[in-house]
């Protein structure tokens, strides 16, 4: 172990980076007699809803039970959709943004609910997948990063819009929502409180790990498509609450933007 920690620190500079590197070469050097035992099989979603002519999206119910292969911009060959994710997840958010406490929770990426957003080339018969998003209901409310303490802050200021509160009583199944009961609480006390104001828990889920990929000259387009498609995949499922953690700060003023 002492040997391969000097030559990961030589070749990689850190640890860190070698196990990046590493987790990202399995899922891409998988044997390929596994690979090439599926690759003569093409599904398609003819459930998937389509956005601007070309682009598709859906919400897969447990991405670790889908057979489909993808394409990503990170692997010359086709990859199961789960891999395809996780390895995703891995270049965007641990290779690319240094996020590597990921490394410990890269299962988290490989099942249950996603979004994804994908496109079909004239090249190739598989798909291109260009956003995907991890879905988490409430019934595992106690492994949403959206209440995890290192996702909190005390010196935020809480955006306590008198119409926003007005506005997301009227749009969801929530009991009334005034700023007065929002009045010096902490964020995470603001957060709990609109949390348990939500009469049907079944409305409401955690969005997270939004990855973008594809062209760089595409990116806010993309980044734009995906939210877009997100919304409207879970507001079609039932969804009308979702918490979310955005560091993008495009985004912030995206929704800024829409108002109410």
């Amino acid at each position: 172990y002492f040997h391969i920690e000097k030559m990961a620190i030589k070749v990689f500079g850190c640890l860190l980076k070698c196990s990046t590197e590493f987790e990202m070469f399995k899922l891409i050097h998988k044997p390929m007699s596994v690979l090439h035992r599926h690759l003569d099989v093409t599904k398609k979603n003819s459930t998937s809803a389509i956005i601007d002519e070309k682009y598709h999206y859906e919400l897969v119910q447990d991405i670790s039970t889908d057979e489909r292969y993808f394409h990503t911009e990170f692997s010359e060959h086709p990859l199961p959709l789960s891999d395809a994710i996780v390895l995703i997840n891995i270049a965007t958010f641990i290779k690319e943004h240094k996020w590597y406490e990921m490394l410990n929770h890269l299962e988290i990426s490989s099942k249950g609910e996603h979004f994804i957003l994908y496109q079909y080339t004239d090249n190739n018969i598989y798909p291109t997948i260009i956003s995907s998003a991890l879905i988490q209901t409430t019934s595992n409310k106690h492994d949403w990063l959206f209440f995890d303490n290192f996702f909190q802050n005390t010196k935020w200021k809480p955006n306590l819009n008198a119409d926003g509160l007005l506005s997301l009583s009227h749009a969801t199944s929530m009991s009334p929502l005034t700023r007065s009961q929002f009045v010096d609480k902490s964020s995470t006390e603001i957060e709990n409180d609109l949390f348990y104001s939500i009469l049907d828990k079944t409305k409401a889920c955690e969005a997270i790990r939004l990855t973008i990929s594809g062209e760089k000259s595409k990116a806010n387009y993309h980044l734009y498509l995906a939210q877009k498609g997100l919304a409207m995949a879970l507001k079609d499922s039932g969804r009308d609450v979702v918490f979310t953690i955005i560091e993008k700060p495009a985004m912030v003023l995206f929704y800024k933007a829409m108002n109410l």
